[in-house]
């Protein structure tokens, strides 16, 4: 026979130091928002898997795929953000920030020539001065940058010293 204590503790096996475990969610948006919120909060990983979820369930979402490549571009997965924005610019052409996310990318990735075109695509689409304002700041950036690519350490220092013995 079982008394109420031990039913009470079969009870609450399933929760986790008290907490019950968060429930399945299956509505895109709902995912959308609640990744949104783990990218704002610079938890990456769990902002990856929640947007990854979110456009899996809606494919044509348009900030799913923009807010994906942002986190996979924060995670270092550069591939996968660089599909992920490709999608958003796909859904939506004419949009500032996914010509704008991906010029990030470009640039962080080290290849300037697709980080201007995609940031000049961005200035001729920008609606408000504002927009304006982050383009050409972007824009006068990359044109000061030291031109190098990011895949590649710079080992010109170490080719002239002269080998310890």
């Amino acid at each position: 026979m079982e008394t109420a204590l031990q039913s009470e503790e079969k009870g609450s096996a399933g929760l986790m130091d008290g907490k019950r475990p968060t429930p399945i969610v299956r509505d895109a948006h709902s995912l959308l928002v609640r990744g949104i919120d783990a990218l704002e909060r610079n938890h990456i990983d769990q902002a990856v898997v929640l947007l990854s979820q979110t456009v899996q369930i809606d494919t044509e979402s348009f900030l799913g795929h923009l807010a994906l490549g942002i986190a996979l571009t924060k995670a270092l997965d550069i591939p996968a953000a660089e599909r992920a924005l490709e999608t958003a610019i796909r859904l939506q052409p004419r949009n500032f920030y996914a010509h704008l996310r991906m010029a990030e990318l470009y640039q962080r990735v080290g290849v300037p020539k697709r980080a201007k075109e995609e940031l000049q695509t961005a200035l001729d689409l920008a609606g408000s001065s504002y927009e304006k304002k982050i383009a050409r700041a972007m824009i006068a950036a990359e044109e000061h940058r030291e031109p190098r690519r990011a895949w590649r350490p710079d080992f010109s220092g170490l080719l002239g010293r002269k080998r310890r013995e």
